[in-house]
């Protein structure tokens, strides 16, 4: 049994950031420890504009040994894209499959489609590392991933000798969130924590918010993956409460022990 399964957060006020499609595991988890849920997704997630880069590589997808994914959306516009051009998963017969973290896989295995890849660390240098004990002298991977990445996975693997295609498959746009709805609620004292599960919240919620935006002194943030992290810090924003492993659960518990005086706090 998880230690903090039965405490509760005592009537906190916590600001999900994340998209309306993908909050509800969170405000779930959030509700049960009787925390008071605002949802203010600042983002959205979005088909890429020009899908002409993955339709390319769905062609020749038997023309490459690897297919990585990076997240659960770029699985889910993956598999949606194959399906409109009147394919289905025995395209990807043959090939390996290799998912960045435990979210990713699960959504890969929804599908009936084996994982034989999944990193110790759940971020792009934890995928590179990965595939440090694989020979890739002139193999072919396809990456299909979100239009604002990071090159750290095509460019590691390039220097390993392998041939990366990158394909956008989905975007990540900012909300019309009026900022007014937060704005009153920390005048009022009721936001105790705001949370971040990707760089792309810490931006949108900021840029949201305005350049006049100051965080009250009281509330605490709270991110998960050092990727988030280092985007908040670098935003100016105090990060008190970490989650190192993309774990919605843990990042409850986490949120739950530093307000009970655990030790998650920085």
């Amino acid at each position: 049994m998880n230690r903090f399964e039965t405490k509760p957060l005592f009537d906190r006020g916590v600001v999900i950031t994340r998209a309306e499609k993908q909050a509800e595991g969170l405000a779930r988890l959030l509700l049960a420890r009787g925390a008071r849920v605002i949802n203010f997704p600042v983002i959205q997630i979005a088909p890429p504009q020009d899908w002409s880069a993955l339709d390319r590589a769905i062609d020749k997808l038997n023309s490459y040994r690897w297919v990585i994914f990076t997240s659960a959306n770029g699985v889910a516009f993956f598999f949606r894209r194959l399906g409109e051009l009147g394919k289905d998963i025995t395209e990807l017969k043959g090939l390996k499959i290799a998912a960045i973290g435990p979210a990713t896989a699960a959504a890969i295995a929804a599908l009936g489609i084996s994982v034989d890849l999944i990193p110790e660390e759940f971020v792009s240098e934890g995928v590179v590392k990965a595939f440090a004990g694989h020979d890739l002298q002139g193999c072919s991977i396809l990456l299909p991933r979100a239009q604002e990445a990071r090159d750290v996975i095509p460019e590691g693997l390039a220097n390993m000798g392998a041939t990366v295609d990158v394909a956008t498959v989905y975007r990540t746009i900012s909300t019309d969130r009026d900022p007014a709805e937060l704005i009153r609620l920390f005048e009022d004292g009721k936001i105790d924590a705001l949370t971040f599960a990707s760089s792309s919240a810490v931006k949108n919620f900021l840029k949201i918010m305005g350049e006049d935006f100051h965080l009250p002194p009281q509330v605490k943030v709270a991110t998960i993956g050092p990727i988030t992290e280092a985007t908040a810090k670098k935003a100016g924003l105090p990060v008190h409460i970490r989650q190192e492993r993309f774990a919605i659960p843990e990042l409850v518990d986490a949120i739950t022990a530093s307000f009970e005086g655990g030790k998650n706090e920085s």
